[in-house]
């Protein structure tokens, strides 16, 4: 339990403070740490998918409101767009998240390696437009874009367990939103993505006989708490970083790290 308990902790303080720089919720991370640290104390067979990104959306509601807390105090929080795209996000990840016990572990699994290389390759891409100097033109968007792109961001994250982020990002980006001010909305958006896939898992998998102990519907309660423990206080420090640091080369190797994360997966 000791070693669990070591293991989680550290996924949380990793994960916090990447939350904090990217406003990416930290979900790429928890998610194949957790599909890793179940199947080696083999907690939860056949349904290790379904609990490892349940667990993760319940880790990133800490996570996001620490980070989201600080953004704001720094001010680079766009809240009137923020709220037009929260109720799509809402009705999305409500959504997803039910439908996820119909579908194969293997094939969220396989979501969630092609989810990887994909931010993998948009991260590493961004710097090499920053390079080129190349400026976002701001496109007018009405409301309805605004809730349909919160709708599918939030049915995405709910299949694969993360904040949407790395969606949101560059969806601002090409809103013509400054990079800070994008993150830091992004990491506000995760909020209500994580609270309604965290409640869609709790009734998904609500009285199923085959989680392990300390379950709370697919939510494997132990790695949740301790995850949050050590992610909400290093979720300040990755906010931190990201406002007084340049976040190029960290974004660079952040990329790196995603495709050896998906790398990893395909081959276990």
């Amino acid at each position: 339990m000791i070693f669990e308990f070591i293991i989680f902790l550290s996924i949380g303080a990793a994960a916090g403070l990447l939350a904090g720089m990217f406003g990416v919720g930290g979900g790429a991370l928890i998610v194949p740490s957790l599909i890793f640290t179940l199947n080696y104390f083999n907690l939860g067979d056949p349904w290790i998918n379904h609990i490892a990104i349940a667990t993760s959306l319940a880790t990133i509601i800490g996570t996001s409101l620490s980070s989201s807390y600080i953004h704001n105090k720094n001010h680079n929080i766009q809240w009137p767009i923020l709220k037009k795209m929260v109720l799509g996000c809402m009705i999305g990840t409500l959504g997803g998240s039910y439908m996820t016990p119909y579908i194969p572990g293997s094939w969220l699994k396989w979501v969630f390696i092609i989810f990887l290389i994909y931010v993998s390759f948009k991260f590493i891409l961004q710097i090499d437009k920053k390079n080129k100097n190349l400026v976002s033109q701001t496109v007018p968007f009405n409301n309805q874009i605004f809730i349909f792109a919160g709708t599918l961001i939030g049915i995405f994250a709910a299949l694969v367990g993360v904040g949407g982020g790395v969606l949101v990002v560059p969806f601002l980006q090409r809103c013509g939103i400054d990079m800070r001010k994008a993150i830091g909305t992004s990491a506000a958006f995760t909020v209500p993505v994580a609270i309604g896939g965290t409640i869609g898992y709790i009734i998904a998998g609500w009285n199923n006989p085959q989680l392990p102990q300390y379950c709370l519907g697919f939510i494997y309660l132990p790695a949740a708490f301790v995850i949050m423990l050590a992610s909400i206080p290093m979720a300040k420090v990755g906010v931190q970083i990201a406002q007084k640091l340049s976040i190029k080369k960290l974004i660079r190797f952040f990329g790196i790290f995603l495709l050896f994360l998906a790398i990893k997966l395909i081959i276990s």
